[in-house]
């Protein structure tokens, strides 16, 4: 199994490497992973998404309906 750190490790490289980010967007991006108990290459490939069409980026992030998630088991 992985120990924390290491994943920590894993994960700000991925930031680094993959995606170019500077140390506040590393910060922001690692938060919300760890929001949702999820490694940050887990978290950018199921859950972050790029369009060129700015209608259509304001279309899937602000629309409330879109991708509505319910993430109670009640």
């Amino acid at each position: 199994m992985r120990s924390k750190e290491d994943q920590l490790i894993k994960d700000i490289e991925f930031c680094i490497d993959k995606c170019n980010m500077n140390d506040e967007q590393i910060d922001f991006f690692l938060r919300g992973a760890e929001e949702l108990g999820v490694s940050a290459e887990y978290f950018a490939e199921e859950f972050v998404f790029e369009t060129d069409s700015e209608e259509e980026f304001y279309r899937l992030h602000l629309d409330p309906d879109y991708l509505a998630i319910n993430w109670r088991l009640n």
